[in-house]
């Protein structure tokens, strides 16, 4: 980190230039002077290049306020409005050095620090927010090397402490949900991921993706959070993920996030269905009532969850209406022509209302080879 500091300590020397400011003189030539120039105090900065065979002076006005260039004078030669923009990255350098120069004992620290297993994952996120916080409005190349090297450190140990709220052992479930929250609240708040290049956008979105899995992981095992609290959580999540660029880069980190809340609805479902201490209107009311709150979820693998899992539902209930629901598990398989529990084929009255209750439910026509295998009564409380 010192040698990138000694980089930017000579900036400067790489083009050979010796540079001072002052106010800006004034000029003896005739010029006109716009009102913008007038509205703000005018300083210039003098660039001498003394490299070797090579001896000019370059001369650049600029707005104190904004540090728009309203002149450059290069060899004692005005040079055109249209040739200023060369010059923009040349004042931003200059003018931004001091500062940089005062940072570079903070970006080392925070480099060392990131680096030692001796500090926690909180104290070193603090160190570099506040790092980030002060390098904040610099526009510099060096100065925004620099920047991007902050990001990268804090989103990766941002990462690290995402797995490390995971796998805590210390941690209740509920502590872990309320510091996964924590977690993404503070990747959200970088703003970072349309402003950075693409690997490191990449890396603010596997962080994001990793946070949000793990949290959904948490709220979907949680005892303390009821089914309706669950879905709203999992819906408020999944909506944040859709207004991010994860909706948007071919849909693979946000896929995966999809997946894991389906996999929550799916478990959801499932307890419902595998719960012996409730009666058979109240495991209904349930059912309906979970399916009904994740419909808003918008998802095409949450249809697909629903119409499956209201299947398997609807399956049990009329096998155990008609006195066909085995006592133990049981393989049931579904063709087009016949469906049978365990290898024994089920009256056709009967597989033809399953045939129909489970086009509706998944909304797909049964083909020639379509076939649906389920373990009936399985893991039943």
């Amino acid at each position: 980190m010192k040698k990138i500091g000694k980089l930017g300590l000579c900036a400067l020397l790489i083009f050979g230039l010796a540079v001072s400011t002052a106010p800006a003189a004034q000029d003896k030539e005739a010029r006109d002077v716009t009102q913008d120039e007038r509205s703000s105090a005018i300083k210039e900065l003098t660039i001498r290049n003394s490299g070797f065979r090579s001896k000019s002076t370059i001369v650049i006005r600029y707005r104190d306020e904004d540090k728009k260039i309203v002149e450059v004078i290069e060899n004692g030669k005005k040079l055109p409005p249209s040739e200023f923009s060369r010059y923009e990255s040349v004042i931003r350098e200059v003018l931004e050095l001091p500062q940089i120069d005062r940072l570079l004992p903070e970006i080392d620290r925070a480099k060392r620090r990131a680096e030692s297993p001796r500090i926690s994952e909180e104290s070193k996120i603090r160190e570099m927010l506040e790092l980030r916080r002060r390098m904040e409005g610099l526009e510099s190349d060096v100065a925004r090397r620099y920047r991007d090297f902050n990001e990268l450190q804090l989103m990766t140990t941002l990462n690290s402490l995402t797995q490390k709220i995971s796998e805590s052992s210390e941690l209740t479930r509920e502590e872990k949900i309320t510091q996964l929250k924590e977690v993404i609240e503070k990747i959200q708040a970088l703003e970072v991921a349309r402003k950075l290049g693409e690997r490191r956008r990449r890396l603010v979105e596997f962080g994001t993706a990793n946070a949000v899995r793990k949290l959904i992981e948490e709220i979907s095992e949680s005892a303390e959070i009821s089914q309706e609290e669950k879905i709203k959580e999992i819906q408020k999540l999944l909506q944040q993920v859709r207004e991010t660029e994860l909706s948007r880069e071919e849909g693979r980190r946000g896929d995966l996030i999809e997946i894991e809340a389906t996999n929550a609805l799916r478990k959801m479902l499932q307890e419902i269905a595998e719960k012996k201490n409730l009666s058979d209107e109240e495991r209904a009311k349930q059912f309906e009532r979970v399916l009904e709150e994740a419909k808003n979820m918008e998802s095409e693998n949450m249809k697909r969850v629903i119409g499956i899992e209201k299947f398997k539902f609807d399956l049990h209930q009329l096998l155990k209406n008609e006195g066909l629901l085995p006592e133990g598990e049981a393989r049931f398989v579904l063709k087009r022509n016949e469906c049978s529990i365990d290898g024994k084929k089920l009256p056709r009255e009967i597989h033809e209302r399953i045939l129909k209750l489970c086009e509706e439910s998944i909304g797909k026509k049964f083909e020639k080879d379509t076939k649906i295998v389920l373990q009936l009564n399985q893991n039943r409380e």
